[in-house]
């Protein structure tokens, strides 16, 4: 019975020392891939092409990228560098994107034979110009920044003339409505006004249109529409103050 144990005892030896053995060598095999994966130099980024993109510059965005997608760290004093084409850069689109807010999304293309990595950039489209505070900025359609306003744009203007909690998305919702109906009617607004309690297409042919953002919009509309259809009003707008379309059934013309 106790050599029966002794020879259990040794052929267990002998199989967890082949299995640590085993276990070593894939353990310098995968150590040693991950060293090459990310250290060598046949997968070193060789450079950055952009695509797309008209109001950036594009040796500043290059600059940025090359920043972001390389990083360093420092062993015995002695610096690593990681500048891998096959790792993931996914985040590092997000942080581009964020120091460069006329962008709206970057995709990443990449051509491993030369090592170069193809940015592709879609910027975002200006629908307003947004005053506030004297400081006008260029918002798209998701009332997103896009940069300050430099008196180039031919936009719908619209002013804060008040502080308030405004919901940028939806006011810019209407005004692409109210453009849409203005140019159906040869007209031309010269800007819009935010107020808290009301908003005011100015200014056209020398008439306030008013509404109440805060109410049913849409059926201000098509007061609207229903006044501007009828030619004592729309031949002679510049004889009239305001029209106010802010009160339920009731049209007021000043």
């Amino acid at each position: 019975m106790r050599r029966k144990r002794k020879y259990k005892k040794k052929k267990n030896n002998i199989f967890k020392r082949f299995f640590g053995i085993i276990l070593s060598v894939l353990m310098f095999f995968i150590i040693a891939f991950s060293a090459l994966y990310h250290f060598s130099p046949n997968f070193k980024i060789k450079g950055f092409e952009v695509i797309g993109g008209t109001t950036i510059s594009q040796e500043e965005f290059k600059k940025e990228a090359q920043d972001l997608f390389t990083s360093s760290f420092n062993i015995l004093g002695q610096e690593i560098i990681i500048d891998n084409i096959f790792l993931s850069f996914k985040n590092k689109t997000e942080e581009l994107t964020n120091k460069f807010p006329e962008i709206e999304n970057i995709s990443i293309k990449k051509d491993f034979s030369k090592s170069i990595i193809y940015l592709e950039i879609k910027e975002k489209d200006p629908a307003v110009i947004w005053c506030n505070n004297q400081k006008c900025s260029l918002l798209d359609k998701k009332a997103s920044f896009i940069r300050d306003y430099n008196n180039r744009e031919v936009l719908p203007m619209i002013e804060e003339k008040e502080e308030g909690d405004f919901k940028r998305i939806e006011i810019i919702k209407a005004v692409f409505k109210l453009e849409e109906t203005i140019k159906q009617n040869n007209l031309k607004a010269e800007k819009y006004l935010l107020y808290s309690e009301k908003f005011i297409i100015n200014n056209i042919n020398g008439c306030d249109i008013l509404f109440d953002l805060n109410n049913d919009f849409d059926w201000q509309l098509e007061k609207m529409e229903t006044v501007l259809k009828q030619e004592k009003y729309i031949n002679n707008l510049n004889n009239f103050e305001y029209i106010d379309l802010r009160f339920t059934n009731q049209v007021i013309v000043k």
